[in-house]
């Protein structure tokens, strides 16, 4: 019996591809022992025991980008956070990392240990710490052809099962009304995400928004306020099937994720992308193919308004699409092959 540790938390973009990995590798193995890896002001406090998993957590450490009393301080955290890991990756076989505040302090940890790593990337941007669990296996895979990582595996990135079940349809537009069925929607729907912690420059767009008479579900984040819910809008602090609101939405307006993007390629959904306008600009570089075959389009933040929307709302919504891009469905198998070859 072999014990497996995903390590990747903080949004859902590194929690959900963890999970989905850590199914199929249940599936294979279901005898494994699997648990995940994360700090108490991330998602996965509440998403991994709502689908009882087991999740250990250690201290939040962010890399510190300017000197000041942060930055002096960083050294003290990060060996704190190691110290933490250590305690739990030595009670296991190999450690899956997806990135983010989580995954550093676990690669350091198994690479003290020598304990095997396998480390997945879901951005075409490769984060810090991913960077730096590469220097510890062969074992990478990426999302993107340009990661800059000499001998990664191009992969794509791990679905929801929900999600590949779903982007497999003879006849899309039938499953587009069965979808809005089950969701009690009339008409177009537009689906507002702004990743899985919200976003209060798109909220606060949305609210002043006049949407016309198309329906509105709106996903707010989980630390933002609900506003009240009209006859056709509909807030959410998160959505639990995206499936189901995917398939039904006729336009979508999020934020550019790299799972977002790979989840609207796999069920041909127009997107209207507003990248988040800090970190090392990732998301503007992951929505390059959605963009690029006319699937997306992209706004700047400072140029998103509720004037420009409603000037553009019909535009957009007739640019509607069924067809997935041909995005890759397989990754989640793909790294879990990873992870068995490092068990060997």
């Amino acid at each position: 019996m072999a014990r497996i540790l995903f390590a990747g938390g903080g949004t859902a973009g590194h929690i959900e591809p963890a999970w989905a990995v850590s199914q199929v590798w249940q599936q294979r193995f279901p005898n494994d022992e699997i648990a995940f890896l994360g700090t108490r002001s991330g998602l996965e406090v509440t998403l991994i025991p709502e689908r009882n998993g087991t999740l250990f957590l250690i201290p939040k450490v962010v890399a510190p980008r300017i000197l000041n009393i942060a930055a002096l301080l960083f050294p003290f955290r990060i060996i704190n956070s190691v110290i933490k890991s250590i305690s739990i990756v030595k009670r296991f076989d190999v450690v899956v990392g997806f990135g983010g505040y989580v995954a550093g302090s676990a690669y350091i940890a198994a690479a003290l240990l020598r304990k095997p790593i396998v480390v997945h990337d879901q951005n075409a941007k490769i984060g810090l710490a991913n960077k730096f669990g590469a220097i510890f296996t062969k074992e990478i895979a990426v999302a993107y052809s340009d990661s800059g990582i000499p001998g990664a595996q191009i992969v794509g990135n791990p679905l929801k099962t929900e999600i590949v079940k779903s982007s497999v349809q003879n006849d899309w537009e039938s499953a587009r009304q069965k979808a809005k069925q089950a969701l009690g929607v009339v008409g177009n729907l537009i689906l507002v995400i702004g990743g899985s912690s919200g976003s209060r420059a798109i909220n606060e767009v949305i609210a002043k928004t006049n949407f016309a008479g198309n329906f509105v579900i709106h996903s707010l984040g989980k630390d933002n306020p609900l506003p009240m819910q009209t006859d056709n809008y509909r807030p959410l602090s998160y959505i639990d099937d995206m499936a189901t609101a995917l398939l039904a939405a006729d336009l979508v307006i999020s934020r550019s994720g790299a799972i977002a993007c790979s989840e609207f390629a796999a069920l041909g959904k127009y997107a209207l992308f507003i990248p988040l306008p800090i970190g090392n600009g990732e998301q503007a570089f992951n929505a390059r193919e959605l963009v690029a075959a006319k699937k997306a389009e992209i706004i700047q933040q400072g140029d998103f308004s509720n004037t420009w929307l409603e000037e553009n709302l019909a535009r957009l919504l007739k640019q509607g699409s069924t067809q997935p891009l041909g995005t890759s469905l397989n990754a989640a198998e793909k790294i879990a092959d990873c992870i068995e070859r490092v068990l060997q």
